[in-house]
């Protein structure tokens, strides 16, 4: 094992508590915010024509803080099995478990948390709509350490609990060790 670092993605729609877990929960680790990394470099927010921009700083600093040893909670909606394969391929690079933790919450409750929103964090209803409906459950298959799912109010799994478990005693080569 290269370093004690952990990979954690978190997994959900917005509104779903993504953020709020991870500020709760990351005293000790780097966290990776999508949202915020838009805002530091289009700071009147999300522009496509900058999408890969923002998908370079993200696996940038997910990357040097990994190798560094440092823990990374990755905070996005990583709705498919192709946005999370991404993250997936960073940790085996670094040679550590990534843990999925995928937020519960209900639709109802995401719209009314996205509807609280204001400025370019807010999604229309509509986008909302579209991004739950893509949403893909994490699969057994997928090449996580561990999944635990939280219930998006702050009562599920927390950061201490999952570092505590001896997830790397339990892994197989496949997840951290060979390149798939």
């Amino acid at each position: 094992m290269a370093n004690d670092a952990y990979l954690i993605v978190l997994v959900g729609p917005p509104g779903s508590g993504k953020t709020t877990w991870a500020r709760r929960n990351g005293h000790g680790a780097v966290h990776v915010s999508q949202d915020d990394l838009i805002d530091a470099i289009t700071p009147f927010g999300f522009d496509h024509i900058y999408r890969p921009v923002y998908r370079d700083a993200e696996d940038a600093i997910a990357r040097a803080a990994l190798r560094d040893g440092h823990t990374v909670i990755v905070d996005r909606t990583n709705r498919t099995r192709a946005h999370r394969e991404r993250w997936l391929r960073i940790a085996r690079e670094a040679q550590c478990p990534a843990v999925a933790v995928v937020m519960s919450t209900s639709a109802a409750v995401c719209h009314e948390r996205n509807a609280a929103r204001s400025g370019p964090r807010r999604l229309s209803p509509e986008r909302m709509e579209r991004m739950i409906a893509a949403f893909e459950a994490v699969g057994d298959d997928e090449g996580f350490a561990a999944v635990h799912v939280e219930d998006g109010e702050g009562t599920g799994v927390t950061l201490e609990e999952i570092l505590s478990v001896s997830i790397k005693e339990q892994m197989s080569h496949e997840y951290c060790h060979e390149a798939r």
